[in-house]
């Protein structure tokens, strides 16, 4: 399921402004980084997004890819999703969401859910520090290797 285009439009114009406002240029090549990023609900990691953005940008470096991103989640405007072993994988998302992990094949999908908002840190863990955010991360085997577990065990 593809992100709407008005949703892409307004993450693009988001992190546009925020770049703007940080003081980095805001070139070609960074907004075609923020939009792949944008775009892709399944939070690509860097080589997902440099492939795509060579599509539209054939010239872009994977290192202005890296240096973009980069910069993008040292502004708080894109999230680091480290889910499973591999690469870090992004999130252009920046509403309250938790996330839903395939444990088989690392798909990763936004979950919204007042329910999930609604969880409190347990109080011992005041005595760690202080709890800034509370993320759910739901784990299972999505519909698809649900369905290929299956036909196998036929």
């Amino acid at each position: 399921m593809p992100v709407p285009t008005d949703e892409v439009e307004r993450r693009v114009s988001q992190l546009a402004t925020s770049l703007r406002g940080s003081g980095l240029r805001l070139t070609h090549q960074r907004l075609e980084v923020a939009r792949e990023i944008a775009a892709d609900e399944s939070h690509p990691d860097v080589e997902t997004i440099y492939r795509g953005v060579r599509k539209r940008v054939p010239t872009i470096s994977l290192d202005t890819v890296y240096r973009t991103v980069a910069a993008l989640v040292d502004l708080g405007l894109v999230g680091r999703v480290n889910e499973n072993p591999g690469p870090t994988r992004y999130d252009a998302n920046r509403e309250r969401h938790h996330h839903y992990v395939c444990t088989r094949c690392g798909l990763i999908r936004d979950v919204y859910s007042d329910t999930l908002n609604g969880i409190e840190a347990p109080e011992q863990v005041s005595g760690l520090g202080t709890v800034e955010s509370v993320r759910v991360h739901l784990r299972g085997v999505c519909k698809t290797c649900e369905r290929k577990g299956n036909d196998s065990e036929r």
